[in-house]
């Protein structure tokens, strides 16, 4: 292997390393929803809830899942691209 291809395979292997960190970095970001539920519902006393409160919590925890898979469906989509860009330009 010469040193250009040492070089090459260096920093395509970087900048696909970037592209992976930025992805499962969205992923973290998009699964904070979750934890403001979680927050939310712990501070409630335990015992029987009003049926209301029951269904929004459960929508909040459908958008919060609507949420990470449009992040996980879109990044991946968004990633794939970028690392294939990568393979192709740097050669």
């Amino acid at each position: 292997m010469t040193l250009i291809n040492k070089k090459k395979f260096i920093l395509r292997w970087s900048l696909i390393g970037v592209v992976s960190l930025g992805y499962f970095l969205g992923l973290a970001v998009a699964s904070l929803s979750f934890s403001a539920f979680y927050e939310n519902q712990s501070m409630q006393l335990s015992g029987p809830i009003p049926l209301n409160e029951y269904f929004q919590a459960i929508d909040s925890v459908v958008k919060a899942t609507d949420n990470v898979l449009k992040a996980a469906i879109f990044g991946f989509l968004i990633c794939v691209s970028l690392i294939l860009i990568i393979f192709k330009k740097v050669r």
